[in-house]
């Protein structure tokens, strides 16, 4: 089942990431790693609930140029930047696709090229993020890149991997950016149809940002296949030594 949502309004996408059941019987503890959309936007009101939930760090995907001087510091909350940039290519990649008859049928096998792509070059980002995991003194955390879905869903799946999280919870936990973001996406795309005289392929890319199951299963068979298990993964970066074992004892009840 989905992490049930918590009702963060001027921030779309938001939710536990842990909260599921792992393997032998255990659950990550809840309200200690978050996930969302982009924060530039939050209302005081939601900074104040950020603050009654504890979250001391604010994890940002974004390159520099995505978020510009958008960026939202919120006091008692420290934010760092640990950029996943692959927002310029994707739309390199994607813009052909919009312009080919064709082009939908081939978009489900371009974003999941690209979730291969955002895996692979997340290694040492994934070892950042566990560091600080790590360190009480900056948890509850909450991981974000623009939508909440791509980047994060990766990372967030690769923390549950670490946690032995049960295969079907990850992704159900991923799965829920549909229902967080579809219906914003929906209204977006129709009035930009409208202001283009209906030049602009919504359809197109309305397919390109829906999360599909085959994108989390390519992560996960991906970790498992090529690098060996999520160790492996993590050993790209540098040596590994007891992080996995410090984080089951931190996060694990």
């Amino acid at each position: 089942m989905p992490a049930p949502a918590i009702e963060i309004k001027s921030v779309p996408n938001f939710r536990d990431a842990g909260g599921m059941p792992v393997m032998g019987g255990k659950r990550i503890r809840s309200n200690m790693i978050f996930r969302s959309a982009s924060p530039d936007n939050i209302t005081r009101k939601d900074i104040a609930k950020l603050h009654e939930l504890g979250i001391r760090t604010i994890i940002d995907l974004r390159a520099p140029y995505e978020s510009g001087n958008k960026v939202r510091r919120i006091d008692g909350i420290e934010t760092v930047s640990f950029p996943l940039d692959f927002e310029k290519k994707t739309r390199e990649n994607l813009i052909p696709l919009l312009k080919r008859k064709d082009g939908m049928e081939h978009i489900p096998a371009l974003i999941d090229s690209l979730y291969m792509e955002i895996l692979d070059g997340s290694v040492g980002v994934f070892r950042d993020v566990v560091g600080l995991l790590l360190d009480p003194s900056r948890t509850p955390l909450l991981i974000h890149c623009q939508a909440g879905k791509d980047r994060t869903g990766i990372l967030s799946a690769l923390i549950q991997l670490s946690l032995d999280a049960d295969h079907g919870s990850i992704i159900s936990n991923y799965m829920a950016s549909n229902s967080a973001l579809m219906a914003i996406f929906k209204k977006r795309f129709t009035i930009r149809k409208i202001i283009t005289l209906g030049f602009f392929p919504a359809d197109k890319v309305l397919s390109a940002v829906t999360v599909r199951e085959r994108n989390m299963l390519s992560v996960i068979e991906r970790v498992r296949d090529h690098y060996s298990g999520i160790e492996g993964y993590f050993s790209r970066s540098g040596p590994v030594n007891d992080e996995f074992k410090k984080l089951k004892g931190l996060y694990l009840i």
